[in-house]
Protein backbone atom coordinates (compact mmCIF):
# COMPACT_ATOMS: atom_id res chain seq x y z
CA UNK A 1 0.00 0.00 0.00
CA UNK A 2 1.28 3.62 -0.68
CA UNK A 3 2.86 5.75 2.05
CA UNK A 4 0.99 8.78 2.90
CA UNK A 5 4.35 10.73 3.39
CA UNK A 6 8.20 10.16 2.43
CA UNK A 7 8.96 7.46 4.74
CA UNK A 8 11.30 7.71 7.75
CA UNK A 9 15.01 6.94 7.84
CA UNK A 10 14.90 4.89 10.59
CA UNK A 11 19.05 5.70 12.63
CA UNK A 12 18.62 2.28 13.95
CA UNK A 13 17.70 -0.30 10.93
CA UNK A 14 19.95 -2.85 10.58
CA UNK A 15 19.01 -3.35 6.94
CA UNK A 16 17.33 -1.32 4.28
CA UNK A 17 13.88 -0.55 5.10
CA UNK A 18 11.14 -2.04 2.73
CA UNK A 19 9.25 0.99 2.64
CA UNK A 20 12.68 3.38 1.34
CA UNK A 21 13.19 0.64 -1.39
CA UNK A 22 9.51 0.60 -2.15
CA UNK A 23 9.52 4.55 -2.66
CA UNK A 24 13.29 5.15 -4.33
CA UNK A 25 11.36 2.03 -6.82
CA UNK A 26 8.79 4.61 -7.04
CA UNK A 27 11.05 7.06 -8.27
CA UNK A 28 13.21 5.59 -11.01
CA UNK A 29 9.75 4.18 -12.35
CA UNK A 30 8.48 7.83 -12.49
CA UNK A 31 11.60 8.67 -14.67
CA UNK A 32 11.99 5.83 -16.55
CA UNK A 33 8.07 6.45 -17.77
CA UNK A 34 9.20 10.48 -18.06
CA UNK A 35 11.73 9.21 -20.60
CA UNK A 36 8.99 7.99 -22.77
CA UNK A 37 9.92 4.36 -21.70
CA UNK A 38 7.03 1.47 -21.02
CA UNK A 39 7.53 -0.10 -17.55
CA UNK A 40 6.46 -3.41 -17.20
CA UNK A 41 7.47 -3.14 -13.26
CA UNK A 42 4.59 -2.11 -11.10
CA UNK A 43 5.80 -1.51 -7.65
CA UNK A 44 3.32 -1.30 -4.99
CA UNK A 45 4.58 0.29 -1.52
CA UNK A 46 6.73 3.88 -0.67
CA UNK A 47 5.61 7.19 -1.36
CA UNK A 48 5.06 8.55 -4.97
CA UNK A 49 6.61 11.52 -5.43
CA UNK A 50 4.94 14.15 -8.37
CA UNK A 51 8.15 14.64 -10.04
CA UNK A 52 6.06 16.58 -12.65
CA UNK A 53 5.64 19.34 -9.58
CA UNK A 54 8.56 21.65 -9.33
CA UNK A 55 7.95 21.83 -5.47
CA UNK A 56 7.54 17.85 -4.96
CA UNK A 57 10.44 17.49 -6.88
CA UNK A 58 12.51 19.40 -4.81
CA UNK A 59 11.35 17.64 -1.78
CA UNK A 60 11.90 14.78 -3.94
CA UNK A 61 15.42 15.75 -4.07
CA UNK A 62 15.81 16.62 -0.31
CA UNK A 63 14.78 13.07 0.51
CA UNK A 64 16.91 11.43 -1.80
CA UNK A 65 20.47 13.46 -0.46
CA UNK A 66 19.30 12.51 3.08
CA UNK A 67 19.01 9.04 1.96
CA UNK A 68 22.43 8.81 0.00
CA UNK A 69 24.31 10.44 3.34
CA UNK A 70 21.95 7.83 5.79
CA UNK A 71 22.49 4.62 3.54
CA UNK A 72 26.61 5.64 2.67
CA UNK A 73 26.99 5.75 6.83
CA UNK A 74 25.33 2.27 7.15
CA UNK A 75 27.23 0.65 4.51
CA UNK A 76 30.53 1.98 6.41
CA UNK A 77 29.96 1.01 9.86
CA UNK A 78 28.28 -2.35 8.69
CA UNK A 79 29.77 -3.49 5.14
CA UNK A 80 26.25 -4.75 4.08
CA UNK A 81 26.23 -4.62 -0.05
CA UNK A 82 22.03 -3.87 0.65
CA UNK A 83 23.35 -0.78 2.07
CA UNK A 84 25.55 0.70 -0.89
CA UNK A 85 23.22 -0.67 -3.53
CA UNK A 86 20.18 2.03 -1.52
CA UNK A 87 23.02 4.40 -1.47
CA UNK A 88 23.96 4.00 -5.46
CA UNK A 89 20.48 4.11 -6.56
CA UNK A 90 19.61 7.16 -4.23
CA UNK A 91 22.61 8.91 -5.73
CA UNK A 92 21.93 7.93 -9.76
CA UNK A 93 17.93 9.35 -9.33
CA UNK A 94 19.50 12.30 -7.62
CA UNK A 95 21.57 13.07 -10.62
CA UNK A 96 18.57 12.43 -13.06
CA UNK A 97 15.94 14.55 -11.34
CA UNK A 98 18.92 17.68 -11.22
CA UNK A 99 18.93 17.41 -15.00
CA UNK A 100 21.09 16.01 -17.95
CA UNK A 101 24.06 17.90 -16.84
CA UNK A 102 24.51 16.40 -13.78
CA UNK A 103 23.08 12.50 -14.70
CA UNK A 104 25.11 9.94 -16.52
CA UNK A 105 23.91 8.33 -19.73
CA UNK A 106 20.28 7.13 -19.92
CA UNK A 107 18.16 5.39 -22.57
CA UNK A 108 14.78 7.43 -23.79
CA UNK A 109 12.27 6.27 -26.02
CA UNK A 110 10.62 9.80 -28.84
CA UNK A 111 7.29 8.72 -30.04
CA UNK A 112 6.62 9.85 -33.67
CA UNK A 113 3.62 9.81 -35.55
CA UNK A 114 2.53 8.97 -39.39
CA UNK A 115 0.24 11.90 -40.86
CA UNK A 116 -2.76 9.74 -40.05
CA UNK A 117 -1.90 9.42 -36.53
CA UNK A 118 -0.21 5.72 -36.33
CA UNK A 119 3.06 5.43 -34.52
CA UNK A 120 6.11 5.57 -36.76
CA UNK A 121 7.94 2.93 -34.79
CA UNK A 122 5.35 1.32 -32.27
CA UNK A 123 6.82 1.84 -28.95
CA UNK A 124 8.67 5.05 -29.72
CA UNK A 125 11.90 5.40 -30.96
CA UNK A 126 14.91 4.10 -29.28
CA UNK A 127 17.68 6.73 -28.08
CA UNK A 128 20.75 6.41 -26.24
CA UNK A 129 22.13 9.86 -24.61
CA UNK A 130 25.65 9.80 -23.41
CA UNK A 131 26.26 11.58 -20.18
CA UNK A 132 27.21 15.28 -19.90
CA UNK A 133 30.72 14.92 -18.91
CA UNK A 134 31.65 12.64 -22.65
CA UNK A 135 29.48 14.43 -24.54
CA UNK A 136 29.10 17.94 -23.65
CA UNK A 137 25.74 19.39 -25.56
CA UNK A 138 25.89 16.64 -27.71
CA UNK A 139 24.58 14.45 -24.78
CA UNK A 140 20.63 15.60 -24.99
CA UNK A 141 18.31 15.11 -27.75
CA UNK A 142 17.13 18.80 -28.71
CA UNK A 143 14.05 20.29 -29.60
CA UNK A 144 15.37 20.77 -33.36
CA UNK A 145 15.70 17.63 -33.70
CA UNK A 146 12.12 16.57 -32.55
CA UNK A 147 10.63 18.62 -34.40
CA UNK A 148 12.15 17.76 -37.63
CA UNK A 149 11.85 14.16 -36.85
CA UNK A 150 8.06 14.45 -36.52
CA UNK A 151 7.78 16.32 -39.60
CA UNK A 152 9.75 13.57 -41.33
CA UNK A 153 7.45 10.68 -39.99
CA UNK A 154 4.54 12.50 -40.94
CA UNK A 155 5.86 13.34 -44.39
CA UNK A 156 5.15 17.32 -44.15
CA UNK A 157 8.75 17.25 -44.69
CA UNK A 158 8.67 14.42 -47.45
CA UNK A 159 12.08 12.45 -47.77
CA UNK A 160 10.39 9.39 -49.51
CA UNK A 161 11.85 9.76 -52.96
CA UNK A 162 15.34 10.04 -51.42
CA UNK A 163 17.46 6.86 -50.74
CA UNK A 164 21.11 7.95 -49.96
CA UNK A 165 20.69 10.33 -46.61
CA UNK A 166 23.68 11.71 -44.62
CA UNK A 167 22.71 13.32 -41.25
CA UNK A 168 25.57 16.09 -39.94
CA UNK A 169 26.29 16.10 -36.19
CA UNK A 170 23.92 13.10 -35.44
CA UNK A 171 23.96 13.48 -31.55
CA UNK A 172 22.04 11.53 -29.53
CA UNK A 173 21.11 10.44 -33.20
CA UNK A 174 17.33 10.85 -33.39
CA UNK A 175 16.75 12.15 -36.31
CA UNK A 176 18.71 10.07 -38.30
CA UNK A 177 17.22 7.05 -36.66
CA UNK A 178 13.52 8.73 -37.81
CA UNK A 179 14.85 8.99 -41.27
CA UNK A 180 15.79 5.52 -40.96
CA UNK A 181 12.39 4.60 -39.72
CA UNK A 182 10.75 6.62 -42.49
CA UNK A 183 12.92 5.07 -45.29
CA UNK A 184 12.46 1.37 -43.67
CA UNK A 185 11.66 -1.34 -46.74
CA UNK A 186 12.80 1.08 -49.30
CA UNK A 187 14.76 -0.42 -51.75
CA UNK A 188 18.78 1.27 -51.87
CA UNK A 189 17.94 3.58 -48.66
CA UNK A 190 20.60 4.45 -46.36
CA UNK A 191 20.94 6.74 -43.27
CA UNK A 192 24.77 7.70 -42.38
CA UNK A 193 25.12 9.05 -39.66
CA UNK A 194 28.20 11.29 -38.36
CA UNK A 195 29.36 12.84 -35.72
CA UNK A 196 33.06 13.42 -34.51
CA UNK A 197 33.32 12.29 -31.15
CA UNK A 198 33.46 8.43 -30.52
CA UNK A 199 30.46 8.29 -28.06
CA UNK A 200 28.46 9.99 -30.13
CA UNK A 201 29.42 7.62 -32.66
CA UNK A 202 28.56 5.04 -30.32
CA UNK A 203 25.02 6.23 -29.31
CA UNK A 204 24.10 6.12 -32.66
CA UNK A 205 25.31 2.33 -33.29
CA UNK A 206 23.24 1.88 -29.94
CA UNK A 207 20.17 3.64 -31.48
CA UNK A 208 20.22 1.69 -34.60
CA UNK A 209 21.04 -1.37 -33.10
CA UNK A 210 17.43 -1.09 -30.67
CA UNK A 211 15.83 0.35 -33.84
CA UNK A 212 16.72 -2.96 -35.98
CA UNK A 213 18.24 -0.30 -38.20
CA UNK A 214 22.08 -1.50 -38.24
CA UNK A 215 22.01 -4.93 -39.25
CA UNK A 216 20.54 -4.51 -42.58
CA UNK A 217 22.36 -1.65 -43.36
CA UNK A 218 19.64 1.10 -42.81
CA UNK A 219 22.06 2.95 -40.67
CA UNK A 220 25.68 3.63 -40.94
CA UNK A 221 27.45 5.33 -38.20
CA UNK A 222 30.66 7.62 -39.58
CA UNK A 223 32.84 9.92 -37.68
CA UNK A 224 32.74 13.06 -39.68
CA UNK A 225 35.86 16.19 -38.79
CA UNK A 226 33.83 19.12 -40.77
CA UNK A 227 36.83 21.26 -40.21
CA UNK A 228 39.48 18.34 -41.92
CA UNK A 229 36.67 17.78 -44.41
CA UNK A 230 36.27 21.26 -45.58
CA UNK A 231 40.40 21.81 -46.15
CA UNK A 232 39.85 18.69 -47.74
CA UNK A 233 37.28 20.17 -50.22
CA UNK A 234 38.85 23.10 -50.78
CA UNK A 235 42.44 20.79 -51.85
CA UNK A 236 40.12 18.87 -54.09
CA UNK A 237 38.71 21.80 -55.82
CA UNK A 238 42.50 23.66 -56.39
CA UNK A 239 43.59 20.35 -57.42
CA UNK A 240 40.99 19.98 -60.17
CA UNK A 241 41.12 23.61 -60.80
CA UNK A 242 37.37 23.61 -59.84
CA UNK A 243 35.62 26.62 -59.36
CA UNK A 244 36.21 27.87 -55.57
CA UNK A 245 34.79 31.16 -53.64
CA UNK A 246 38.22 32.76 -53.00
CA UNK A 247 36.34 34.82 -49.77
CA UNK A 248 36.64 31.00 -47.98
CA UNK A 249 38.84 30.69 -45.05
CA UNK A 250 38.47 27.66 -43.46
CA UNK A 251 37.97 27.55 -39.28
CA UNK A 252 40.20 25.81 -37.14
CA UNK A 253 38.55 23.91 -34.56
CA UNK A 254 39.66 23.51 -30.97
CA UNK A 255 39.54 20.03 -30.20
CA UNK A 256 40.75 20.45 -26.15
CA UNK A 257 37.20 19.65 -24.86
CA UNK A 258 37.05 16.94 -27.60
CA UNK A 259 40.81 15.61 -26.37
CA UNK A 260 39.45 15.78 -22.98
CA UNK A 261 36.61 13.80 -23.55
CA UNK A 262 38.34 10.92 -25.19
CA UNK A 263 40.74 10.99 -22.19
CA UNK A 264 37.46 10.59 -19.65
CA UNK A 265 36.16 7.32 -22.17
CA UNK A 266 38.49 4.63 -20.48
CA UNK A 267 36.63 1.32 -19.17
CA UNK A 268 33.80 2.29 -21.95
CA UNK A 269 32.68 0.63 -24.92
CA UNK A 270 33.87 3.18 -27.50
CA UNK A 271 37.62 3.12 -26.20
CA UNK A 272 40.01 2.29 -28.26
CA UNK A 273 37.68 1.85 -31.32
CA UNK A 274 38.38 3.18 -34.73
CA UNK A 275 35.49 4.43 -36.17
CA UNK A 276 35.15 4.25 -40.42
CA UNK A 277 35.63 7.78 -41.38
CA UNK A 278 33.79 10.14 -44.25
CA UNK A 279 36.21 11.43 -46.70
CA UNK A 280 36.17 13.97 -49.23
CA UNK A 281 36.98 12.08 -51.96
CA UNK A 282 34.44 8.92 -51.47
CA UNK A 283 31.81 11.46 -50.63
CA UNK A 284 31.58 14.37 -53.03
CA UNK A 285 28.18 13.74 -54.46
CA UNK A 286 27.44 10.55 -52.81
CA UNK A 287 23.84 12.45 -51.01
CA UNK A 288 20.89 12.98 -52.30
CA UNK A 289 19.66 14.28 -49.18
CA UNK A 290 21.56 16.30 -46.18
CA UNK A 291 19.62 16.62 -43.16
CA UNK A 292 21.06 18.56 -39.68
CA UNK A 293 19.12 19.87 -36.70
CA UNK A 294 20.49 22.65 -34.11
CA UNK A 295 24.20 22.33 -35.57
CA UNK A 296 24.33 26.87 -35.56
CA UNK A 297 25.80 27.30 -32.07
CA UNK A 298 29.16 28.19 -33.42
CA UNK A 299 30.40 30.67 -35.58
CA UNK A 300 32.89 28.07 -37.29
CA UNK A 301 30.10 25.70 -37.97
CA UNK A 302 28.23 28.49 -39.70
CA UNK A 303 31.06 29.00 -41.80
CA UNK A 304 31.51 25.52 -43.36
CA UNK A 305 27.92 24.01 -43.30
CA UNK A 306 26.78 25.27 -46.32
CA UNK A 307 30.53 24.11 -48.17
CA UNK A 308 29.62 20.64 -46.52
CA UNK A 309 26.19 20.38 -48.00
CA UNK A 310 27.10 21.58 -51.27
CA UNK A 311 29.98 18.82 -51.85
CA UNK A 312 28.06 15.89 -49.95
CA UNK A 313 25.08 16.32 -52.21
CA UNK A 314 24.70 15.04 -55.86
CA UNK A 315 25.14 17.62 -58.76
CA UNK A 316 24.29 15.17 -61.72
CA UNK A 317 20.57 15.10 -63.18
CA UNK A 318 19.56 12.10 -65.10
CA UNK A 319 19.07 11.89 -68.95
CA UNK A 320 16.42 13.25 -71.13
CA UNK A 321 12.92 10.86 -69.65
CA UNK A 322 14.14 9.96 -66.40
CA UNK A 323 12.62 10.69 -62.93
CA UNK A 324 14.51 13.69 -61.07
CA UNK A 325 14.09 14.95 -57.68
CA UNK A 326 16.15 17.90 -57.26
CA UNK A 327 18.89 16.70 -54.09
CA UNK A 328 18.13 17.98 -50.90
CA UNK A 329 19.43 19.46 -47.78
CA UNK A 330 16.78 20.62 -45.11
CA UNK A 331 17.83 21.95 -41.43
CA UNK A 332 16.19 23.17 -38.28
CA UNK A 333 17.70 25.14 -35.95
CA UNK A 334 16.36 27.17 -32.75
CA UNK A 335 16.30 30.75 -32.95
CA UNK A 336 17.83 31.79 -29.79
CA UNK A 337 18.35 35.07 -28.73
CA UNK A 338 21.92 34.63 -28.53
CA UNK A 339 22.69 33.27 -31.80
CA UNK A 340 21.45 35.75 -34.02
CA UNK A 341 24.55 36.17 -35.55
CA UNK A 342 25.19 32.29 -36.37
CA UNK A 343 21.85 32.08 -38.12
CA UNK A 344 22.54 35.25 -40.13
CA UNK A 345 26.17 33.84 -41.12
CA UNK A 346 24.44 30.58 -42.45
CA UNK A 347 22.41 32.26 -44.18
CA UNK A 348 24.34 34.37 -45.99
CA UNK A 349 26.94 31.66 -46.71
CA UNK A 350 24.05 29.68 -48.33
CA UNK A 351 23.07 32.72 -50.16
CA UNK A 352 26.22 32.77 -51.60
CA UNK A 353 26.58 28.99 -53.15
CA UNK A 354 25.28 29.69 -56.37
CA UNK A 355 24.44 25.73 -56.77
CA UNK A 356 21.76 25.70 -53.58
CA UNK A 357 18.66 27.38 -53.75
CA UNK A 358 16.26 27.80 -50.92
CA UNK A 359 12.67 26.15 -51.55
CA UNK A 360 11.26 27.18 -48.67
CA UNK A 361 11.72 28.23 -44.87
CA UNK A 362 9.08 28.34 -42.08
CA UNK A 363 9.21 29.61 -38.35
CA UNK A 364 7.29 27.51 -35.89
CA UNK A 365 7.02 26.62 -31.84
CA UNK A 366 7.20 22.62 -31.14
CA UNK A 367 3.53 23.11 -29.70
CA UNK A 368 2.12 24.94 -32.43
CA UNK A 369 3.51 22.39 -35.17
CA UNK A 370 1.84 19.75 -32.80
CA UNK A 371 -1.51 21.38 -32.82
CA UNK A 372 -1.81 22.66 -36.25
CA UNK A 373 -0.95 18.55 -37.18
CA UNK A 374 -3.29 17.14 -34.55
CA UNK A 375 -5.99 19.91 -35.44
CA UNK A 376 -5.93 18.26 -39.59
CA UNK A 377 -6.52 14.95 -38.36
CA UNK A 378 -8.96 15.54 -35.97
CA UNK A 379 -12.20 14.61 -39.28
CA UNK A 380 -10.17 11.53 -40.31
CA UNK A 381 -10.73 8.91 -37.96
CA UNK A 382 -8.10 9.27 -35.77
CA UNK A 383 -8.93 11.42 -33.02
CA UNK A 384 -10.53 9.09 -30.95
CA UNK A 385 -7.39 7.00 -30.97
CA UNK A 386 -5.12 10.09 -30.40
CA UNK A 387 -7.12 11.58 -27.12
CA UNK A 388 -6.38 8.05 -25.74
CA UNK A 389 -2.41 8.38 -26.68
CA UNK A 390 -0.19 8.37 -23.49
CA UNK A 391 2.93 9.31 -25.84
CA UNK A 392 1.06 12.20 -27.15
CA UNK A 393 0.15 13.65 -24.25
CA UNK A 394 3.23 13.32 -22.73
CA UNK A 395 4.97 15.05 -26.00
CA UNK A 396 2.31 17.88 -25.31
CA UNK A 397 3.80 18.67 -21.88
CA UNK A 398 7.23 18.60 -22.59
CA UNK A 399 6.22 20.88 -25.72
CA UNK A 400 4.19 23.34 -23.24
CA UNK A 401 7.94 23.49 -21.42
CA UNK A 402 9.72 24.52 -24.77
CA UNK A 403 9.02 27.98 -25.72
CA UNK A 404 11.43 28.67 -28.13
CA UNK A 405 11.23 29.28 -32.09
CA UNK A 406 12.38 26.69 -34.26
CA UNK A 407 13.22 27.84 -38.22
CA UNK A 408 13.28 25.14 -40.87
CA UNK A 409 15.23 25.70 -44.19
CA UNK A 410 15.00 23.36 -47.19
CA UNK A 411 17.67 23.93 -50.19
CA UNK A 412 17.55 22.37 -53.20
CA UNK A 413 20.63 21.53 -56.01
CA UNK A 414 19.97 24.16 -58.94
Amino acid sequence: MALSAPPDLDKAASEPPEEVVATLQQVAQALTIQRGITSDDFFRGGYVWDIVDKSERHQCLQWLGRTVEWATKKWMLSEQDEWEQVAEMAAKLTSELCGKGASGAVQRRVSLWRRDGDPLLVGGIAVHEPSFVHADVGCKTWGAAILLARRIARQSVDISAFRRCIELGSGTGLLGLAAGCALRGLEGASVTMTDYLPVLIQAAREGARANGLLDNGAIVPMKMDWFEMAQDIVALSENREEPTRGTMSIPIANYLDAVHRDATAAGNEWEGRIEPTLGAKESKGAFDLVIAADVLYEMEHCYVIALLANHLLAATKPGVGEPYVAPRFILTTPLRSTHWREVAAFEAEMAATPTMCLVSRDDTTRADDLDSWISGIKDKGSATMLASDLDLARAIGEDAGDSLIYRTYVYERC
